[in-house]
């Protein structure tokens, strides 16, 4: 692929000039100044003259194209795995000028995103650790939760990426991303306790941090537009249902089916395997055995990425759905 693009005319096209539809599947670039890529995309049809890109693409073309750019047509008539082949070397080679989200030649500092990362999933497992809390220690809960949020602080301000993305992104205020999940437990257990107050202090508090970090119906802000209607007087306090908790179907998981799953599981440690047996104890209402299970894959040494959080997740939730029996 790489002696086609060499061997490929480029025949530039004004974005307010003359347009074409080039033939099937087609690769694409934008050039700005002294026409150089910002840009490479694949499409067919428009797809190249359209300008629902993303926001650091159109700030890019404002700030430093003085909104004018050329799209160049690079090959078509091509099929699609020729044009995400040929797409994906021209990012890989052109990478530290583009604007593309997808592309290896965006900047990272791995050092620095490797902490990230650890500071991330010890925070995700503070907060599953804490589920059981709510049930016999709400108090303890809530401040738990708050720590946890205060981890989350630290961990969302870690620059980790350099380069042009990064300064496109930095440049627009696109703020730090936040991870809602700790709010989200915390304004459950104050909900349940009636302090409206804490969740109203306690969302602003968030959101004055990291704007526009979820969607307009996440049911945190539902919450906080409860809480703030409750303390106006314009509603008035939820019933919070306090009685003898549901009784919750008890068995046993068959050995015959466990046993195969749970050899494959121990001899390869792969998280999934572990899941899968989990899901065949709680299929059958076994959650002794499935505690069990999820405290031998947890007890050993700690499988990098998301799907061993998902295990220890699961766990502390089992042990708070038990716990409020």
């Amino acid at each position: 692929m790489s002696e086609r693009f060499e061997q490929v005319e480029l025949q530039p096209f004004r974005v307010l000039g003359e347009r074409r539809t080039p033939k099937r599947c087609y690769v694409y670039a934008h050039l700005g100044p002294d026409r150089i890529p910002f840009y490479i995309g694949k499409g067919s049809g428009s797809r190249a003259w359209s300008t629902d890109r993303d926001a650091q693409w159109h700030h890019f073309v404002r700030s430093r194209c003085g909104c004018a750019y050329e799209v160049v047509i690079v090959a078509e008539d091509l099929d699609e795995g020729d044009a995400l082949e040929l797409e994906g070397e021209l990012i890989a080679r052109h990478g530290n000028t583009l604007t593309n989200w997808v592309n290896p030649g965006r900047q990272f500092d791995y050092a620095a995103l490797d902490r990230f990362h650890k500071l991330r999933d010890a925070t995700t497992s503070f907060i599953s650790e804490t589920r059981p809390l709510e049930i016999s220690d709400p108090e303890r809960a809530v401040a738990r939760y708050r720590e946890a949020i205060a981890q989350m602080h630290e961990y969302s301000a870690i620059t980790y990426e350099t380069g042009l993305v990064a300064d496109l992104r930095r440049e627009i205020g696109v703020s730090a991303q936040g991870d809602i999940a700790a709010l989200d437990r915390l304004t459950l257990v104050l909900r349940k306790h009636g302090r409206f107050g804490e969740i109203v202090e306690s969302v602003d508090e968030y959101f004055g941090r990291y704007l526009d970090s979820v969607t307009p119906n996440h049911p945190v802000l539902r919450r906080r537009a409860e809480a703030g209607a409750i303390l106006a007087g314009e509603r008035k306090a939820p019933k919070i249902p306090v009685g003898k908790p549901r009784a919750r179907k008890t068995g046993t998981v068959p050995e015959g089916e466990l046993a195969p799953l749970l050899a494959k599981a121990r001899r390869d440690r792969a998280p999934w395997d572990w899941l899968v047996a989990a899901r065949l104890c709680r299929t059958h209402h076994d959650h002794d055995r499935e505690i069990a299970l999820l405290e031998e894959f947890l007890s050993g040494a700690r499988v990098p990425g998301r799907s061993w959080l998902e295990l220890e997740e699961r766990l502390f939730k089992l042990r708070a759905m038990l716990a409020s029996g």
